[in-house]
C-alpha cells in the first residue's frame, strides 16, 4: 500500500482507502465501491456513481481502480467537490 503506514491509515493518521473495485449498481449501471479505513479504525465501504468514480480517480491521478489504495480519503473528496 503506497503511502500509509502499517496500520493502513496514512502518515498522519488520516483517513485512507484500502482498495476499490467496479461493481454494479442496483439499476445496472457501473460503480465504484471503495474501501476506507477512518481515523477511527472503522473500515467501511464507500459506493460512487460513475461519474463521481471518475472525479476520483481524476483527482487521485489514478487510471485504474486499483491506483486508488493507499490514497488519502482527503484526496478523493477534494475530487468530489470539484
Amino acid at each position: 500500500m503506497s503511502g500509509a503506514g502499517a496500520t493502513g491509515l496514512g502518515v498522519s493518521g488520516e483517513a485512507v482507502v484500502l482498495g476499490a473495485e467496479v461493481t454494479a449498481g442496483h439499476d445496472g449501471e457501473a460503480e465504484l465501491t471503495l474501501t476506507v479505513r477512518f481515523e477511527n479504525g472503522v473500515v467501511a465501504p464507500v459506493v460512487l456513481d460513475s461519474e463521481a468514480g471518475f472525479e476520483a480517480l481524476a483527482a487521485c491521478g489514478a487510471s485504474s481502480a486499483a491506483e486508488l489504495a493507499g490514497q488519502p480519503w482527503r484526496r478523493v473528496i477534494a475530487g468530489l467537490a470539484r
